[in-house]
């Protein structure tokens, strides 16, 4: 591409083109607040945005984006030469087709830059087109064909992956899409010689494997730190319903060949955020291929449906594999707006930069007011390979309105006649096409972060741009948890890494005072974000707060948490029935002690055994999770039987009492004692039993010690005259 289809002629002359450049190296960095890129000055739809800056020059930076300002689809390029202060933007030119859509942009690591785009009449009518320029857009090569022939297929939704690894295959382009029609096919294709030419391409993921059915879409190529290749696309999966996934196929040869397709992801169905946005369950990847210590993770984040109490709404997952691909970590949350609310997260980006820092930029719908319509563009920070995400940090500085996206009209079936030769035998296009598209990009060059993002407050859609420095952002307290109790007096803290390790530190504040008037434990210049003190606090209720600090800057503190302290165990109960030497007149019976109290919840186990012991030869019962001071047996113990029994008290945190040094022994005794004619009661009728059993040959008590009314172990006149003592002179009762 020649130098005035981006830079219009008469607009700048050589001469003023070198001035400006070398004016716009000279600048120093500074933020860029929202600004819009596209200078059409049309009503017309501009969406679906890419972002490259540079890796070698961070004063270029390049953005890419699907432009209906001639009615139809083409693709914007945007160009600046100072850090993203200042753009020229203009249209890609040059492909087959007059039709131009879904573009991206990436670059090598010696700062060639490459956009892409589909270029479509329709089907049997459509390729990539794909420009290269080693000078910043002074000059450009290309287009270039990847596919180059055309049958009854419709070659769809592209993206890129290049080899940054100055490995065995750097250099390489890699582009994923699917190919329609239906059953869809999931395409790939390489190219060895900077996108000049293109091998043969390759079906990775074939209708066939998947039963005939179609094999998916949004397929997403990227390279690991290994020069590995991957691609990853949405496809459905069955559990007691069709759930979309995500599935991926890996090349170990540079993208020659690849292996058959796995799952790796199971989601929930999602697909439209209120205001009629489209969602797509669309995922983005990129991996660290940095030298630093989370060198090779692969990062991944997508939108899926959520139900967070009454409300279904999508939030941003995100999950990590440090093996290749093969495992995978659970998803995590990164979007961290109040729950339950029904606010919708979706169209996430993803990149790495130079000094392996997570930046994952989103739309949030959180700002606007019921039914939370008006979105903004939001990003968050990880520091630690994905361990902790930073608070959210919102980009935009205007909520977007759906309601404005279209500026209120339609484009009318038929244009106005034009003398423009380029639009003369061309229909326009239904410009919803996603209302605001499909993706987003984001992109940073060291701590300076590059943002892309559809916005409509000027009425309608147009392409804005900010850059900022990565912020220190307040910490996100972990661990203890509010309110929780801690175990042990030496506590441990974990909060979100607010920067990187060898730069940032932190001070961790601890008062039982939650305004902190006095602070008790105060830790200075940690430099990490796990931390255990190093001295014991006491056994009552504390609240904590963080603070980040780096060279330049501090961040707020954190918010405020409380926990408790409970490093003990629960005392030893009181064993209060059956006393010590009682006996039972039931096979089930009913056992009580004192309470034992704490700040946290205390429960209790009973142990009930024919040994002292407690060894379970041959009887134990043993009864947990007791919140009560009595517990009736469920099991029935032997008549006549010897037993013992104990009682220990444990808390929820897992501190286990002590049982007490001597257990209580109860005997079972089925039977009423001096009742010997069994008839339930202690009368003259026992009397008589007794003298007929021992002097006249009648039956024996049954059992025989219901006889022994004064408990001496024999039947005999003694019991006769314990008997006549007790219902006739006040004597004692029968009993042992």
């Amino acid at each position: 591409m020649r130098l005035s289809k981006i830079f219009p002629i008469g607009c700048v002359s050589p001469s003023f083109f070198i001035l400006v450049v070398l004016c716009f190296f000279s600048f120093a960095r500074a933020d860029v607040p929202d600004m819009m890129i596209n200078t059409d000055g049309t009503s017309e739809l501009h969406n679906e945005e890419q972002i490259w800056v540079s890796p070698v020059d961070s004063n270029v930076v390049m953005i890419v984006w699907r432009d209906f300002r001639l009615g139809y689809r083409r693709v914007g390029l945007g160009v600046s030469l100072d850090g993203g202060q200042t753009w020229i933007d203009s249209l890609l030119s040059g492909g087959t087709f007059q039709r131009y859509s879904d573009p991206a942009i990436s670059g090598d690591r010696f700062g060639k830059i490459y956009p892409l785009t589909m270029n479509y009449t329709g089907y049997g009518l459509s390729d990539y087109s794909i420009w290269n320029t080693t000078n910043n857009g002074a000059s450009w090569s290309g287009p270039y064909y990847l596919i180059g022939s055309y049958v009854d297929y419709l070659e769809d939704k592209e993206f890129m992956a290049i080899d940054r690894t100055a490995g065995t295959h750097d250099g390489n382009i890699y582009v994923a899409w699917a190919r329609f029609p239906g059953p869809t096919r999931i395409m790939s294709v390489r190219s060895t010689t900077g996108g000049v030419t293109w091998d043969d391409t390759l079906i990775v993921g074939d209708p066939q494997f998947f039963g005939g059915n179609d094999a998916g879409q949004f397929a997403f190529p990227f390279v690991d730190a290994d020069g590995n290749v991957y691609v990853i696309w949405r496809h459905w999966y069955y559990i007691g319903g069709w759930r979309p996934c995500q599935v991926m196929v890996k090349s170990t040869d540079g993208g020659q060949t690849f292996t058959d397709p796995t799952t790796f992801f199971v989601g929930n169905a999602v697909d439209y955020a209120p205001g009629g946005i489209n969602i797509y369950n669309m995922a983005c990847v990129d991996v660290d291929i940095t030298n630093g210590p989370y060198h090779g993770n692969i990062y991944f984040t997508i939108p899926d449906g959520v139900q967070d109490g009454p409300y279904y709404h999508s939030d941003i997952l995100f999950m990590k594999s440090n093996d290749g691909g093969a495992t995978w970590t659970d998803t995590a949350r990164v979007n961290d707006d109040p729950l339950g609310q029904p606010v919708y997260q979706f169209h996430p980006w993803l990149t790495v930069n130079q000094k392996g820092a997570i930046i994952i930029l989103f739309y949030d719908q959180r700002n606007g007011p019921p039914p939370y319509e008006l979105f903004d563009a939001y990003v968050v920070f990880s520091f630690d390979g994905g361990e902790t995400f930073t608070a959210n940090y919102r980009v935009s500085d205007v909520s977007s309105d759906p309601d404005d996206a279209l500026a209120g009209k339609k484009i009318p079936d038929h244009r106005e006649p034009t003398t423009k030769p380029f639009l003369t035998a061309k229909s326009p296009e239904d410009t919803k096409a996603g209302l605001i598209a499909e993706y987003i990009g984001v992109m940073a060059f060291n701590d300076q972060v590059h943002c892309t993002w559809t916005d409509t407050r000027d009425g309608n859609q147009n392409v804005y741009y900010s850059n900022f420095a990565i912020p220190l952002l307040a910490p996100g307290l972990i661990l203890p948890e509010d309110e929780a109790y801690q175990l042990t007096l030496y506590p441990t803290f974990n909060w979100v890494a607010c920067g990187y390790f060898d730069e940032t530190t932190y001070d961790l504040e601890i008062s039982t005072d939650s305004t902190f008037t006095s602070i008790d434990f105060t830790y200075t210049a940690v430099d990490t974000n796990i931390f255990t003190v190093g001295a014991p606090v006491d056994e009552v209720r504390y609240f904590w707060r963080v603070r980040a600090f780096r060279a330049t800057d501090t961040s707020e503190y954190s918010q405020v948490w409380s926990f408790n302290v409970d490093a003990t165990a629960p005392d030893v109960p009181t064993l209060l029935t059956p006393a010590d030497g009682d006996t039972v007149g039931v096979h089930t019976p009913t056992f009580s002690w004192s309470e034992e109290t704490k700040g946290s919840p205390v429960f209790y186990t009973l142990n009930v055994a024919d040994d002292s012991l407690f060894t379970g030869d041959p009887e134990l019962y043993e009864y947990t999770g007791i919140y009560d001071t009595s517990y009736t047996m469920t099991d029935s113990v032997g008549d006549g039987n010897t037993y013992y029994w104990r009682v220990r008290a444990s808390d929820e945190l897992g501190h286990e009492g002590d049982w007490q040094e001597h257990p209580l022994r109860f005997t079972v005794d089925l039977f009423i004692r001096g009742d010997a004619n069994a008839d339930g009661v202690v009368d003259v009728g026992d009397i008589v039993h007794l003298v007929n059993y021992l002097y006249k040959g009648g039956p024996a008590p049954d059992p025989l010690d219901a006889g022994d009314a004064n408990c001496d172990q024999v039947v005999n006149l003694g019991d006769v005259v314990y008997l006549v003592n007790y219902l006739y002179k006040g004597g004692p009762a029968p009993g042992c």
